[in-house]
């Protein structure tokens, strides 16, 4: 009798993402971490990834916010954009590291420069509210933009206030109307508040 063949690094993590997506069969992120971590020790730069949200947020294992950091790192130094957003993250509100804000700013500004929508949406918000830089409205509305033009809906909802409130822009209602428009349609609870009062009479 032959023995077992071990699956390949590729074949962990196609089965480990089939089982975290739910992608032809059932979503399972109990099923989807040990194949998920075996492609990750073995190199797979997205299953790193997926094994640090899988920590993080207790997905089919205990949480461990350090140990989160450690595989979003790994992932990280491969330049894979959604891990350097995640390590952005952790670095802003401190779980698994301490909090230092220049470090999430200048990682958010690395996947941004990579197209990663959530981090250009994220620096936006930065320069906003001098989140480990200066305040700059001007750059805030800019990467916004950019996230916006890319369907994140949160840098749609930024955009619209800033046309609304003429912050860091020119006020331009039309464009405020279109962007919380756009934000809402996506099932962002702010724009579709903002929008309705926007159109009650006074």
């Amino acid at each position: 009798m032959k023995p077992k063949k071990q699956p390949t690094m590729i074949e962990a993590a196609e089965r480990g993402q089939n089982l975290f997506y739910g992608i032809g069969c059932k979503k399972s992120y109990k099923k989807a971490f040990p194949w998920l971590m075996e492609a990750a020790q073995a190199g797979h730069v997205h299953a790193q990834n997926l094994v640090g949200c899988c920590l993080e947020q207790g997905w089919g294992t205990e949480q461990d916010f350090t140990e989160a950091v450690v595989w979003f790192r790994q992932a990280a130094s491969h330049n894979h954009p959604e891990a350097i957003f995640n390590l952005a993250l952790s670095y802003e509100h401190g779980t698994g590291v301490e909090v230092n804000l220049t470090e999430a700013f200048q990682l958010y500004q690395r996947a941004a420069a990579l197209g990663d929508a959530p981090s250009m949406c994220n620096l936006g918000v930065c320069y906003w509210e001098g989140i480990g830089t200066e305040p700059n409205p001007v750059e805030a509305v800019r990467w916004s933009r950019k996230a916006a033009r890319r369907s994140d809906a949160r840098a749609q909802f930024n955009l619209g206030v800033a046309y609304l409130e003429g912050a860091g822009v020119k006020q331009n209602l039309r464009f405020a109307n279109l962007w919380l428009t756009k934000a809402a349609l996506q099932g962002h609870k702010q724009a579709l508040q903002l929008l309705e009062k926007c159109r009650k009479p006074e």
